[in-house]
């Protein structure tokens, strides 16, 4: 499919920064035709570039690896989990997907009410394994090593397992597309993990809208609220309310908490 070899390309460009045509077309076993097609039409859409005959990323985007990532941004993530604890209540069954920002958010989770866990990213299982009130599901499926995730295999298993809350996070975040990954095999998994839950809650801090990304992970009219940092552009945070989202923004340094609501 041409979004699979879109994001496989994004995903190459990722890690070795440049690549001509020719090293594209040998990776994916496609014509050079095809490449340059293809990257016609990702420079149309404003996520590659090309110059010299070769192609690189409009923004330097450092690879998805999971501990590569866990530190950026560390004290919004931090405050965004820990404002994310408001969906959080006894017995509540919540999904944690593979992003860093949700993972963020198991290490908030107290251990002293009983709850019950679903996740993708063997990570929060490691740090949940820890807390022995907190009931932890880890989905089957192929494990994908840059995010320490697990790409899930059987979504119609998942339906067994109704959840209140799932905590998304995403690459990328646009109006009024939603929520975007670079790395197409990780959107079944996410749009599994929010097609159980009574609500969807997605946590991205101010980078995350300031990128643009290729695969549409989670459509702006499945997510409930957003729960994001208070260097997130008040533009971006006035449309989502205007489109009757609810919205709570972070302010790390006070730990103040705002929340925004369309009041029509």
């Amino acid at each position: 499919m041409k979004k699979e070899r879109h994001a496989r390309i994004i995903e190459l460009l990722e890690n070795h920064m440049v690549c001509t045509p020719k090293e594209l077309s040998d990776e994916l076993a496609c014509s050079e035709m095809t490449i340059r097609r293809d990257l016609n039409e990702l420079e149309d859409m404003s996520l590659v570039r090309r110059k010299h005959g070769c192609a690189f990323l409009v923004k330097a985007a450092k690879p998805n690896y999971f501990l590569e990532q866990i530190d950026e941004q560390q004290y919004e993530k931090e405050a965004i989990a820990k404002a994310a604890l408001q969906f959080v209540h006894p017995y509540s069954v919540i999904c944690i997907d593979s992003g860093t920002t949700a993972h963020t958010v198991s290490r908030f989770l107290p251990d002293s009410i009983p709850l019950s866990v679903i996740t993708s990213n063997l990570m929060t299982a490691v740090e949940l394994s820890e807390k022995e009130n907190i009931q932890t599901y880890v989905i089957g499926g192929m494990l994908y090593h840059r995010t320490k995730s697990i790409m899930t295999e059987s979504a119609e298993l998942l339906t067994q397992h109704p959840a209140d809350v799932a905590f998304i996070s995403a690459r990328a975040f646009r109006i009024p597309g939603g929520a975007f990954e670079h790395t197409y095999p990780l959107v079944a998994t996410k749009k599994a993990l929010v097609s159980i839950a009574r609500k969807t809650v997605l946590l991205i801090d101010h980078t995350k809208a300031e990128h643009v990304s290729l695969c549409n992970s989670i459509p702006l009219n499945q997510i409930d609220a957003i729960i994001t940092d208070n260097k997130t552009s008040t533009e971006i945070i006035k449309k989502a309310v205007g489109l009757k989202k609810e919205v709570i923004v972070v302010n790390p340094e006070t730990a103040a908490i705002e929340h925004h609501y369309n009041k029509m």
